[in-house]
């Protein structure tokens, strides 16, 4: 049985109120970065969590303490989330640093496969995240492609 995490941005499920729902439903369904776990055995999502927000001088020590909370459980890889991978400028250096402090676990770089552009997906979000559409619209909207930009 592979036992996995997820670690999410900060940023998205705090201010642009992600629920995770499709990293969790490509872990249900084995699809995106999930499929390098065979079908016939158990998949267990020990813990998601999130980063500790965009870096300050303590970022390092403060994802560390956030994988630790999961890492403690004998989970065997850890997911950075795609809206790390797709708009985090420090998820390299996150992964070096908890590979360092964990070598024995598995750190994935993804969950579920975009369903948009990279570039169009980390536009949606920017608008999200600067609020300039006045808080009417979350991350579910990027993910319907339902994002609508000042201009509109």
């Amino acid at each position: 049985m592979a036992r996995v995490g997820i670690i999410t941005c900060l940023n998205c499920t705090q201010d642009a109120n992600c629920a995770a729902v499709v990293c969790l439903a490509d872990l249900r369904k084995r699809r995106g970065f999930f499929e390098r776990y065979p079908q016939d055995e158990p998949l267990d999502l020990v813990g998601l969590i999130s980063c500790g927000g965009c870096p300050t001088l303590a970022a390092p020590e403060k994802i560390l303490r956030r994988v630790k909370a999961i890492a403690e459980f004998k989970v065997n890889a850890l997911h950075l989330s795609y809206c790390m991978t797709a708009v985090c400028p420090f998820v390299h250096k996150y992964e070096e640093v908890i590979k360092e402090s964990f070598p024995n676990l598995e750190i994935v770089l993804g969950t579920h496969q975009p369903n948009r552009p990279q570039a169009e997906f980390r536009q949606g979000l920017k608008e999200l995240l600067c609020q300039t559409l006045a808080g009417t619209q979350t991350m579910a909207d990027i993910i319907r492609g339902t994002i609508k930009t000042p201009q509109e």
